[in-house]
């Protein structure tokens, strides 16, 4: 989705893209309108100071003009704190109003001045300081920021000829000077506006084009983690990884089950690696379902396969059942390769209990053990052999 890095930034996005975009800005709207209304707030009040001098005509109406103004300001304000979805949600709506509000108080303080006071002609300037913010510290789309500039330059407009009646008087020069300041000022404003919105498209098509790169390659990392420490075939843990973990697991007492496939060489040779892979694949997924979720089955490799089981403070069966019901499911036949094979499984015990035994060492122990298992079986076999070619 993010490849649409030649999509022309100065326009909006495709709509499943400016869907995320704008999600994207929620928090950065919320921010900037707290911002500009502590500031807003604060240079109202600051004003104030000036109105002393500048509007001693109207001084206390002045003053009541701006508290109000403040009071209006704070409401927006805790509606970002208190209710952000909803501030966002009509962002627009609430951003128009909070400008309008802002440059009309300032139009009803000129109109309650007297033509003898100084904010009668300057504090037009206001109205300049408040085009700035509307460009400069708003997501308004253009429409919308053109619209709330043109009804505060119409509005001091009205103001100046149909109320302060400067046309008649000898003020022509100042309200011709006033209005190309405050029309070149939402100009000057409204091509900031394109500019920063072009970058702010641009730096989050940057941003998620970097994000995803990003992912791409924590997940070929992950990918690149997973082989290095699983057999491909069977998707058990590999002998590097169950090393790992079972050292880790030897903060407890542990034991250690090491499986050595009877009779998986003859299914090689007879039919094939392919059936062979077959029923190590086999081997792997009824493995996995006789062992519990705290369990670790791993393969070696060949036919060599490993389960590591956390043993609980006293002794139980566990272990014990566990074993049976892998001896049990590993002499099940197993379709391979469009033929039914059988093997069977030699299985060396060794526990961690009541020893400070390392992850080698246990495995060791195990693989001993399971030697002499197969041993014991072995000789086990070639004595009830020898009993039957005894027999007359």
């Amino acid at each position: 989705m993010f490849s649409t890095l030649t999509f022309s930034t100065d326009k909006r996005f495709p709509p499943r893209l400016e869907e995320a975009y704008q999600a994207d800005l929620a928090g950065e709207k919320r921010r900037v309108a707290r911002h500009t209304s502590i500031l807003c707030s604060v240079l109202y009040l600051a004003f104030g100071i000036l109105d002393i001098w500048a509007v001693p005509s109207a001084l206390f109406e002045v003053w009541a003009i701006r508290v109000l103004i403040v009071v209006l300001t704070a409401v927006i304000y805790f509606l970002t704190r208190r209710s952000p979805e909803f501030f966002v949600r009509n962002y627009t709506a609430i951003t128009v109003t909070e400008y309008l509000i802002w440059g009309s108080g300032i139009e009803v303080i000129i109109l309650l001045s007297h033509p003898a006071d100084i904010g009668w002609s300057a504090y037009y300037a206001g109205l300049i300081l408040v085009s700035m913010a509307l460009y400069s510290w708003t997501y308004l789309r253009h429409l919308y920021a053109c619209a709330v500039g043109l009804v505060l330059a119409l509005g001091y407009i009205w103001l100046a000829v149909g109320k302060q009646k400067m046309t008649l008087q000898d003020e022509v020069a100042v309200l011709v000077t006033n209005c190309f300041f405050l029309i070149s000022a939402n100009i000057i404003g409204l091509f900031s506006l394109h500019i920063r919105e072009r970058f702010s498209r641009k730096a989050y098509l940057l941003k998620n084009a970097l994000r995803m790169d990003l992912e791409t390659e924590e997940e070929a990392r992950r990918q690149s983690d997973y082989i290095s420490e699983h057999d491909a075939l069977t998707g058990l843990p590999n002998r590097v990884r169950f090393m790992r973990k079972l050292g880790e697991m030897l903060a407890r007492p542990v034991a250690v089950l090491f499986i050595d496939l009877d009779g998986f060489k003859p299914v090689n040779d007879t039919y094939g690696h392919a059936a062979g892979d077959a029923v190590l694949k086999a081997v792997g997924q009824r493995m996995r379902e006789c062992i519990r979720t705290s369990d670790l089955a791993a393969r070696l490799g060949g036919d060599e396969f490993v389960v590591a089981l956390p043993l609980p403070e006293e002794h139980d069966m566990g272990v014990e059942r566990i074993m049976e019901a892998l001896l049990h499911e590993l002499s099940q036949p197993i379709e391979a390769g469009g033929v039914t094979v059988r093997i069977g499984a030699s299985v060396g015990v060794a526990q961690s209990r009541g020893e400070v035994l390392s992850a080698e060492e246990l495995l060791a122990r195990a693989d001993q053990h399971m030697y002499e298992v197969k041993r014991a079986r072995k000789s086990e076999a070639e004595g009830r052999a020898s009993r039957l070619r005894a027999v007359p």
